[in-house]
């Protein structure tokens, strides 16, 4: 194989795609996309509210109720100083639960709960309202809830209301990371998780992307007879080699826009997420991650003669990108399991699994440097059996190859 003419291919190939209206846009539109879906809810979650809200209480043990508006008060202000609760109190009458169902559907009150005699024993209540999803709302009414019964048990045992609220004081808690070398870095909480999350979006994004435009390029060029006149003149590993060189620098070109765009914004970021020292390995699995796949992709894209074909052929091993987005919990708890362990060594697994765990806790240096090995190895086999099958699926029309003649295909040699 002449490195001069994959690198032609992969010349064009980079000076075609990169001149489209599609990746010119892609590249704005995505980064704004994922700001609006990823900073915008946060802004609005954490927006003050500008109005009173109303809650009513049914209280039927008769000490709730007297304190819980100073408790809110004393808490929870809007940005002129009024209060950003106003408690009303419904007596505990047979009608009350009635009475504040009529006033919460006439729009006189958000919400309202209902504290029964037995809440000391049972620890509960109860919230009604027409949306029971208002977290922030619920969390902040459980916590005044919580704080009361507190004080008033403490209150019922002789101790002072002074050190009732020195001892009732919210306490906040720092986290700290502890790295391989024994380096303590401060973090929040779950920026190990995001950074992760993040990873794993950014690596399918370019994976489903720039492997739909590779199969896509490869079918093209099949449909209309142009790789028959392209193979006259080089063979099909130059052909097969340049495709990938060259879409993978459309995608590391992506990646250095939208990292510029990143640091635009890295204030802003910076209180989300917290960068450890190894993020580094980060980069090793994304770069064999993507050649991974990439090579996965065309000899899916080798084959089939349509763009519908390609899809199907992709679909699965793109669904294998998301898989550590659905163990997230389980790897947050306990990245070291052994299942997760060998998880992150199978080589279909390892790219994402591994980006997934480097962030919340590093694997030991034997994971990390075996799955760099074996995911080598496995982008090397890939690539050959790529260019085997891309050898004869490029020629090959009408009958769609079964499994045992693409696995001979990937086998034979010569």
């Amino acid at each position: 194989m002449l490195l001069k003419k994959a690198l032609v291919v992969a010349r064009w190939e980079f000076i075609e795609k990169v001149r489209t209206k599609a990746f010119i846009i892609s590249l704005i539109l995505m980064p704004v996309f994922i700001m609006v879906m990823s900073v915008v809810p946060s802004l609005l979650i954490n927006k003050p509210s500008t109005t009173t809200i109303n809650i009513g209480i049914i209280d039927r043990t008769g000490v709730i109720a007297p304190v819980l508006d100073a408790n809110l008060l004393e808490k929870y202000k809007l940005p002129d100083g009024r209060p950003n609760y106003n408690v009303v109190v419904i007596p505990p009458v047979d009608s009350a639960r009635g009475e504040a169902n009529r006033m919460v559907l006439q729009g006189r009150l958000s919400s309202y709960i209902v504290v029964d005699t037995n809440i000391m024993t049972s620890r509960k209540f109860e919230y009604i309202s027409e949306n029971v999803s208002n977290f922030k709302d619920i969390s902040r009414f459980q916590s005044a809830v919580k704080d009361i019964m507190v004080r008033n048990e403490l209150q019922r045992n002789g101790i002072s209301s002074s050190i009732v609220r020195e001892v009732t004081r919210p306490v906040d808690l720092e986290t700290v990371r502890l790295s391989k070398e024994g380096r303590e870095e401060k973090t929040q909480a779950g920026s190990g998780f995001i950074l992760g999350y993040i990873f794993i979006i950014i690596l399918a994004m370019f994976v489903l992307t720039s492997g739909q435009l590779l199969v896509r390029s490869v079918v093209e060029e099949k449909s209309n007879r142009i790789v028959e006149v392209i193979l006259s003149s080089t063979t099909a590993d130059e052909i097969m080699t340049g495709k990938i060189l060259g879409l993978s620098l459309l995608g590391l070109t992506q990646l250095a826009v939208w990292g510029a765009i990143a640091l635009t914004f890295g204030g802003q970021i910076a209180q989300y997420i917290t960068v450890p020292g190894s993020i580094w390995w980060e980069g090793v699995f994304f770069i064999l991650g993507f050649l991974f796949y990439s090579s996965i992709f065309v000899m899916a894209g080798a084959p089939v003669t349509t763009e519908q074909e390609a899809q199907q052929a992709t679909t699965y091993v793109s669904m294998l990108l998301f898989l550590p987005i659905i163990l997230a919990t389980m790897v947050a708890q306990n990245p070291n399991a052994p299942y997760i362990k060998i998880l992150s060594l199978i080589p279909l697994l390892t790219p994402t699994m591994m980006a997934f765990r480097i962030p919340i806790q590093t694997p030991d240096l034997w994971e990390l440097v075996a799955g760099t090995l074996i995911l080598l190895g496995s982008t090397y086999f890939c690539m050959i059996a790529a260019g085997r099958i891309f050898k004869i699926g490029i020629l090959v029309y009408g009958k769609r190859p079964s499994l045992n003649d693409l696995m001979r295909w990937a086998t034979k040699k010569g």
